[in-house]
């Protein structure tokens, strides 16, 4: 049994009639399952907050799952926006209400934790939370296609620019891969760690190459920073898209080896046209504000559009790339139950026969999507000669 992962559920004060959305991202650290819990009012006109957490590992193996923690560095979140605050920010809460230290006492058993939690001001409760992060092949639901039909559908069905696609391959197993970050898929989940200790080193390394400087206090360069480092493989929360259906197709083919004509490969269309904001039904943080900006401190659940600077990133116009921004690590999940709640499709999937791989690549470079083009440089290049002459 793991711990490590995302976790989310409900919990319910002890000491008043209080109800919680509780979200629980916990990392692995050495011996210590390490990362923050976020306990939201609802509703939300209360002053929800942040805590961090401290298990020992030990304890949960040894003890068929049964362990204490602590919680300690209780932070307010801010009412406009959610964003991590200060509690000098809310003169209205008496100094002896807020919390300092606290303790969490629970049981895992497989996809759950139940348990209680309390503060050393007597607020007291009692959660249930279930795993929210998967390595399980996608279920969401797809229509399986022809190439013809799915160029047909694009050009008769989905408006110009009005949505953004994604491609990716078949797993080894045969099945589908779900949307996750890349930050998520290497079993990370507290973006607040990611923040405080991934980003000022990678900042370091990147800012040795001069076209690659960055005012980290620029929201706007911040999130040309992640994208410029999504794009060279560094896990990030970031999940990239793109405005041409085409481009996705080539990235849904691209690793395909040609020899290989079962299966099939996945092609995401997803609609982002004045959406997006709806998704997050939460966030007080709309649209056209996440566009160029990444808030790692927003604790809510957020699937969100970004459209990034290209600062040092010579592939993110020929790819018409843009990126959505995720906390979440079921994203899947999450869009499958915002649309029942909307009553609205957000995404739509269409899963492609391998075997038509060297019709669609041959089609592609007659399009001038090739590697030379969408990678500027000689790995591009070389990529791109190496699937014409081999």
């Amino acid at each position: 049994m793991r711990m490590n992962g995302q976790w989310m559920g409900d919990a319910a004060a002890t000491t008043d009639t209080t109800n919680y959305l509780r979200m629980l991202n916990l990392d692995l650290k050495g011996e210590f399952y390490e990362g923050r819990v976020m306990l939201f009012y609802v509703p939300f006109y209360k002053v929800s907050s942040i805590a961090q957490v401290k298990i020992n590992k030990n304890d949960v193996d040894s003890n068929n799952g049964k362990f204490t923690g602590k919680l300690y560095n209780f932070l307010p979140l801010r009412h406009e926006n959610f964003t991590v605050g200060r509690w000098e920010d809310f003169p209205a809460i008496p100094e002896n209400q807020i919390p300092e230290t606290g303790k969490v006492e629970g049981c895992l058993t497989e996809n759950k934790i139940t348990g209680k939690f309390e503060t050393d001001k007597n607020k007291n409760g009692e959660f249930t939370l279930d795993f929210y992060s998967s390595t399980e092949p996608s279920n969401y639901p797809s229509e399986k296609i022809s190439w013809e039909d799915f160029k047909n559908r694009i050009l008769k069905d989905i408006p110009y620019q009005k949505f953004i696609f994604r491609g990716q391959g078949e797993r080894k197993d045969g099945g589908q891969w779900r949307l996750r970050t890349s930050f998520h898929r290497t079993g990370r989940a507290d973006i607040f760690r990611y923040r405080d200790e991934d980003i000022p080193t990678l900042y370091r390394y990147i800012s040795a190459f001069a076209e690659c400087r960055f005012d980290l206090n620029n929201p706007l360069e911040y999130g040309a920073l992640l994208a410029l480092a999504q794009h060279h493989g560094y896990p990030t929360p970031l999940l990239d898209w793109t405005y041409s259906p085409y481009i996705a197709a080539y990235f849904a083919y691209a690793d395909i080896p040609k020899n290989v004509v079962d299966g099939c490969v996945r092609v995401f269309i997803f609609d982002v046209d004045d959406r997006v904001n709806k998704i997050d039904h939460m966030s007080k943080i709309n649209k056209k504000d996440f566009k160029s900006l990444i808030h790692l401190d927003f604790p809510l659940p957020s699937f969100s559009y970004l459209e990034p600077l290209s600062i040092g990133n010579k592939r993110m116009l020929p790819q018409q790339s843009v990126s959505m921004f995720s906390n979440i690590d079921d994203i899947e999940g999450h869009i499958k139950n915002r649309g029942k709640e909307k009553k609205h499709e957000y995404l739509k999937i269409y899963d492609l026969p391998v075997k038509d791989r060297t019709k669609v690549i041959r089609e592609l470079d007659y399009m001038g999507i090739t590697a030379a083009a969408l990678f500027p440089g000689l790995d591009g290049a070389c990529k791109a000669l190496k699937e014409k002459y081999f």
